[in-house]
């Protein structure tokens, strides 16, 4: 899932300069996400989000119909993160308002180097204490989209 800017593009995955220091603080938090997501750490993972997170992922079954699968992280990602994951996002779009960020955008999800799928990340973001923490984490699951959403 995982899980950001010129100056932030190599240790962020990311392309898009963030517009100011609050925009890279949440980029920064969603990149710790990822960051645990790649080390297999759902300790690291968990520093960078609230308690027991919601997540949710969709998908397009063969027949058309879209799967929804509503998760809590510790019943997932908390207990156990597969190795050889690796998630990165490009073009993120940040938007806040006050306490609430979002942030939205293409990635691709890799396992030993070999493309799972591709999506888009719906990340939401709450200031808590002063620090950005990852409140949800929604994404799309499409094998066969890779080469459409790189060209985002």
């Amino acid at each position: 899932m995982s899980l950001i800017a010129i100056g932030l593009a190599a240790a962020l995955n990311l392309t898009t300069v963030p517009a100011d220091a609050e925009d890279k603080a949440v980029l920064a938090t969603t990149q710790a996400f990822f960051d645990g997501l790649e080390a297999a750490d759902p300790a690291a993972m968990r520093a960078a989000a609230l308690p027991n997170i919601a997540m949710m992922a969709l998908s397009t079954k063969p027949d058309g119909t879209v799967d929804v699968r509503r998760f809590a992280f510790e019943d997932s990602f908390g207990k156990k993160v597969a190795p050889g994951l690796k998630e990165w996002m490009w073009s993120p779009v940040v938007v806040r308002r006050g306490a609430l960020a979002t942030v939205t955008g293409p990635f691709e999800i890799t396992r030993e180097g070999k493309t799972v799928h591709c999506g888009v990340n719906v990340f939401t973001l709450a200031k808590t204490e002063g620090a950005w923490k990852v409140a949800s984490v929604s994404w799309t699951a499409e094998p066969d989209a890779c080469p459409e959403l790189r060209q985002r």
